[in-house]
């Protein structure tokens, strides 16, 4: 099974891609999508979107994980990055892949 990983933000996310076959691992890909900082929120969400549809098409993962955003005393940085998190899930959907979310604390502890 090949899973995508996405760490979503506004300005930078981060994917790792793996792929675990007859209990072994493999790393296949990782990166960092690095959106215009000073951009619009649109044409950030507008750059994820195609940056993630590549990265899906390139890897064939079939399943994407996707972190949930921490929210802490920043509720507004919260929400964008739940912006983004939604992206990566419709990005996932017009490819037909299922997608998963995960808490920070999920992720740890399977890590």
């Amino acid at each position: 099974m090949r899973i995508l990983g996405v760490d979503p933000g506004t300005v930078t996310t981060g994917y790792g891609v793996i792929e675990s076959r007859d209990d072994e691992i493999t790393l296949i890909d990782y990166g960092a999508l690095v959106s215009p900082e000073r951009s619009p929120i649109g044409e950030r969400l507008s750059y994820l979107y195609r940056k993630l549809m590549e990265v899906i098409s390139h890897c064939q993962p079939d399943a994407v994980a996707i972190e949930e955003p921490f929210v802490a005393k920043n509720v507004r940085s919260a929400l964008a990055i739940g912006k983004a998190q939604a992206v990566a899930i419709l990005a996932a959907a017009n490819k037909g892949i299922p997608s998963y979310e995960y808490t920070p604390a999920q992720i740890k502890q399977v890590v």
